[in-house]
């Protein structure tokens, strides 16, 4: 995909999306909800509020980003072995 093509998404109205872009070496962050909160609505709706958190979180706390590709890099690993485990009981 050449840099300037845009992807479309459609969002159904309960999700929201966190899109996490790079440019100069700068990161940036947006949210994107599938429906408008109303503005006499009492509270934001959770998944709402979750990624605005993230997303806050993000931009603000340079060591969570480490923090987040430890856990990722964790867990990708911990599936690898769990994949390993059930091949090996699938031979015996």
């Amino acid at each position: 995909m050449a840099a300037d093509e845009v992807t479309n998404l459609e969002l159904d109205p309960g999700e929201v999306a966190l899109v996490i872009g790079e440019e100069d070496g700068q990161m940036s962050v947006r949210v994107v909800a599938g429906s408008e909160v109303p503005p006499d609505a009492m509270e934001m709706p959770a998944a709402q509020e979750i990624i605005l958190a993230l997303a806050m979180r993000l931009l603000k706390d340079p060591d969570f980003h480490d923090d987040m590709l430890d856990w990722y890099y964790d867990q990708q690993d911990e599936d690898e072995e769990e994949e390993d485990e059930e091949e090996e009981g699938e031979e015996a």
